[in-house]
């Protein structure tokens, strides 16, 4: 492990958080060393482009128009096969979009837990309503939300159109809030966590 680890203690033991997780796939490292052909340990990508925020720090914001289309269901599951084929270990949705808004969303994770790829995701969770939440949450590793404020003003103002749409906040954190009750109440696996990222202007 590298010297800036955190060892975070839970209920189903300690968390290891760390700035990567090589100790987990020497099996993968032994074979590049050895000049054998290797599939990445862990794929990220988003399902969509497409996002409702407009977030002052999104890199996205700087590229090229959003206006694409999303990856249609049966080419997102292709991929997966193809994944699982080639040995893919894991997938993170965090890239260029708000996969929540995905037709392909919950057949994709719920698909990665049947060829065994483990699935992360980070969102705002806008609309990562209930039903979504309780046909991916139990499939899984992980969830990262998007929290840029403490203050539904100052969420909105960062994350949002202005401090007067507070009701984005609000939606946030009463999808949270279900999120962390289903974990609770059905004993789920998934990692829920909260992310911020810090500008001076902030």
């Amino acid at each position: 492990m590298s010297d800036n680890n955190s060892l975070v203690k839970t209920k189903e033991g300690v968390l290891i958080l760390d700035s990567h997780k090589v100790s987990y796939h020497y099996d993968r490292v032994e074979a590049w060393e050895n000049g054998e052909k290797i599939a990445p340990v862990s794929v990220d990508m988003a399902l969509t482009r497409s996002c409702g925020a407009m977030c002052s720090f999104c890199y996205a914001m700087m590229q090229e128009p959003q206006e694409r289309p999303a990856i249609k269901v049966k080419e997102a599951l292709n991929l997966l096969d193809d994944f699982a084929e080639i040995g893919v270990r894991g997938v993170s949705l965090i890239s260029d979009g708000e996969s929540t808004l995905s037709k392909a969303y919950v057949p994709f994770i719920q698909h990665a837990a049947k060829v065994g790829i483990d699935v992360g995701n980070a969102t705002n969770a806008w609309e990562w309503e209930p039903e979504k939440i309780e046909e991916v949450l139990p499939h899984l590793t992980w969830v990262r939300f998007t929290v840029a404020a403490g203050k539904p003003e100052s969420y909105a103002k960062i994350m949002y159109k202005g401090p007067e749409h507070t009701e984005v906040f609000d939606r946030a954190m009463s999808h949270i809030k279900y999120a962390v009750d289903l974990k609770k109440r059905k004993n789920l696996k998934c990692t829920l966590g909260i992310q911020m990222v810090l500008m001076p202007e902030f």
